[in-house]
């Protein structure tokens, strides 16, 4: 199923990603309202596991929000909440809770609970090799590899780009333009690894995953000496390196802004070897003077319409 995960705790995103990844389910993750919101008109998740505080905002606000944007919205909602906390008897949209703390038997069940619950309130020929339209995958457009190698007025290898946007897209776009036969280029995401690789037809293209807990070939998103330490190996590594970061944001929840910029400094300062780094920033959680630090750093990139 695709899940997705409303919660502004980076350490439970984690937790739940990692156990549902492993049973898998196509996983994203918002860390505000805003932010599911928008994954919701573009994602449309089968299930969204809610927290009832997302920050400082309810997250019921979710239900509402959503529903102002599209009327029709379909919403499968399991609440993730205290012990203390009661689940609203009269909301028809919450399918489902999980009481914190959990362990990894209760968020399997509720989440079968909840998906035997949804197809038995939608039931669908047993005949069809996937049960309806709770189980149907999303089809990604793959990124073809470059005819040419990227080298003209709007982009230049050896500067750096950020890109303001809500969720990771543009920003695989972006890492696409360079032909991986000609430039080294390097993902950082906070998503799964395999789920990344997918994106692109290239297979040359390498790609580090971050995680809030200690999984095996991850990075530890709250170890950003480890992360400049890996980045600065890659750069001294090849001839002509691209480091993407395709969900600055989260570095950012994990580990505070003024940590995360004095990183960015570190890395786009050091100009040992001519090199490319590009990044993804959620421009909700930034303040203008956040934003203009950015670009003194970084150019801002916008694909032209």
């Amino acid at each position: 199923m695709k899940v997705l995960i409303v919660d502004d705790n980076v350490a439970v995103q984690g937790i739940l990603r990692d156990i549902l990844e492993e049973e898998g389910h196509d996983i994203h993750v918002a860390s505000s309202v805003d932010e599911a919101v928008s994954d919701l008109e573009g994602s449309h998740p089968d299930i969204v596991m809610l927290d009832t505080w997302v920050g400082d905002e309810d997250g019921m606000r979710l239900i509402s929000r959503a529903h102002e944007v599209d009327e029709d919205m379909v919403l499968n909602v399991i609440l993730i909440k205290s012990a203390s906390e009661q689940v609203p008897k009269d909301n028809p949209y919450i399918k489902g809770y999980l009481d914190k703390p959990f362990m990894t038997a209760d968020v399997l069940t509720v989440l079968r609970e909840t998906r035997d619950r949804i197809e038995d309130a939608h039931p669908v020929s047993v005949s069809k090799k996937r049960r309806g339209p709770l189980l149907r995958k999303r089809k990604v457009e793959r990124i073809p590899v470059p005819s040419t190698n990227i080298m003209d007025e709007t982009v230049r290898f050896g500067t750096s780009y950020v890109m303001f946007e809500a969720a990771p897209d543009a920003v695989y776009r972006f890492a696409g333009l360079f032909n991986p036969t000609a430039y080294d280029v390097l993902i950082i995401t906070s998503d799964k690894v395999k789920a990344v690789r997918q994106r692109f037809e290239s297979e040359r293209i390498e790609v580090v995953s971050m995680t809030a807990t200690h999984k095996a070939g991850a990075m530890d998103i709250l170890n950003l000496g480890s992360l400049v330490a890996l980045v600065r190996g890659f750069v001294s590594g090849h001839d002509r390196p691209v480091v993407v970061i395709d969900n600055f944001s989260t570095l950012v929840e994990a580990n505070g802004l003024n940590k995360v910029l004095v990183m960015l400094h570190e890395l786009t300062g050091d100009r040992t070897r001519e090199t490319t780094f590009v990044a993804s920033v959620d421009p909700s959680i930034l303040t203008d003077k956040d934003r203009n630090i950015i670009l003194h750093e970084m150019k801002q990139f916008n694909f032209r319409k």
